[in-house]
């Protein structure tokens, strides 16, 4: 009780003497010093890192500044661009099927009957799964001689492909995995924005004589627009980025042909130690991300202003 009494006291004084304003930027600074602290200095220290000659297994010290040294080797590491290839392919897949499957889910599972809410609790369940986790299961279900996958195809007289020893099935089966658990996100963001649609639009257009599939198309689509690219800017972003999935299942093989972006970085800094070379790659990443979601948003706010507009 002399604890709250003492606070509130101090918190009365405060104002006292610097205005409600003040106190707010008391509580704030000390919250921005550890953002600040815990982000950014990280952050500027691994630029910092990209324009040296930093090779862990030779020092434990920053070696000569090389300026841009780092960033022009990217263009000639065909690894990389093969990596960034792949991961953009990887990106633009998952995240489509994810948006597709995840809408359909939503507007199927649309109501409050009892069926419906188990189903939706039963959707979201990949979802809250450890990525790790995820990995490993998967890898165990499409081991290519004793995973339930080739199991139940062997029973059926179908030939058992190696899912994730040939180069091509190995991405195809990292998609699958990442459509697996992340459709769930996709699906929660787009039904709870299916819900918050105001009902009377859609009664109109029932009215006027609309059909399911013209609201659907020319109604509910259009306005879920902004919440959709939304949807579509957080997956593509996080799919540019994996790594767990990849780690766990395939650990960047058969060879080279599962390495994305974000496993390629790992293998630079963490096995190779090449930690300058590792934060460069990071920091060209950043960019290409930041001008990716300033094109979303950008996208975004011309289709809210055309539909205001509208």
């Amino acid at each position: 009780m002399w604890v709250s009494r003492m606070v509130w006291g101090f918190a009365d004084w405060l104002e006292s003497k610097v205005g409600e304003r003040g106190i707010l930027i008391a509580f704030i600074v000390p919250a921005v010093a550890i953002v600040v602290v815990a982000q950014f200095y990280p952050l500027l220290y691994s630029f910092y890192i990209s324009l040296v000659d930093w090779t862990l297994s030779r020092s434990t010290e920053p070696g000569d500044f090389v300026g841009l040294a780092n960033y022009t080797k990217m263009a000639s590491d065909s690894v990389l661009i093969q990596a960034v290839g792949r991961t953009i392919w990887f990106g633009l897949a998952s995240t489509a099927a994810q948006i597709v499957l995840g809408f359909i889910l939503a507007y199927l599972t649309m109501g409050e009957t009892l069926a419906l809410r188990v189903a939706r609790t039963i959707l979201i369940l990949p979802m809250v799964i450890a990525p790790v986790a995820v990995g490993t299961i998967w890898r165990m279900m499409l081991s290519a001689r004793v995973g339930p996958v080739n199991q139940v195809l062997r029973n059926l007289g179908i030939p058992t492909p190696d899912w994730l020893g040939d180069p091509t099935l190995a991405m195809v089966s990292i998609v699958i995995i990442d459509v697996w658990e992340w459709t769930p996100f996709v699906f929660v963001i787009f039904a709870a924005a299916l819900s918050s649609l105001p009902s009377e639009v859609l009664k109109a257009a029932e009215v006027d004589g609309a059909t399911p599939w013209q609201i659907l198309r020319m109604v509910i689509l259009p306005m879920l627009a902004p919440v959709g690219l939304l949807v579509v800017m957080f997956r593509l972003l996080d799919a540019l980025l994996t790594l767990d999935i990849v780690f766990t299942t395939t650990f960047g093989g058969p060879g080279f042909a599962t390495h994305t972006l974000s496993f390629w970085i790992y293998q630079q800094g963490l096995r190779y130690f090449n930690i300058s070379y590792a934060a460069a790659i990071s920091w060209a990443s950043l960019i290409g991300c930041m001008l990716l979601v300033a094109g979303l948003l950008v996208w975004r706010a011309r289709i809210s202003r055309w539909q205001k507009e509208a």
